[in-house]
């Protein structure tokens, strides 16, 4: 299971995340280095949901733990998780799927990292919120 053990030597991830210029994001565009681990903030963002609205950083994720797979997490101050979002590379899971994702999901948010083209696929909200 390539998410059984985190970090390096399965030392877990940092808990006091910084950005470390790994991946860049500017709107739906992401570059990143050419690293296996690659995970650091993009940017700091105001979430709102549910009419209440919360001050984040956000944590993105390029297939570090999925082939295939970005993610975003938008933490507050506290550390906690306010929103988590997953996007599918175009061609992830052709095989189970018998489609690309942008048509599957034609009007669904992309992004783009590294000039290849991720779908948004679902969110994720926690108890912390509601």
């Amino acid at each position: 299971m390539p998410n059984w053990g985190f970090g390096e030597d399965n030392c877990g991830n940092e808990t006091n995340l910084k950005a470390k210029g790994d991946i860049q994001r500017t709107g739906s565009y992401v570059t990143s280095a050419d690293k296996d681990f690659l995970l650091d903030i993009v940017g700091r963002y105001t979430v709102t949901i549910g009419g209440k609205s919360y001050d984040t950083v956000c944590v993105m994720d390029i297939e570090t733990y999925d082939s295939g797979v970005v993610s975003e997490q938008f933490l507050d101050r506290n550390g906690r998780t306010i929103l988590w979002r997953r996007f599918n590379r175009d061609d992830w899971a052709f095989g189970r799927y018998g489609k690309k994702w942008s048509e599957q999901l034609p009007e669904n948010e992309r992004l783009t990292v590294n000039g290849a083209t991720y779908v948004h696929w679902y969110d994720c909200i926690t108890d912390y919120i509601l």
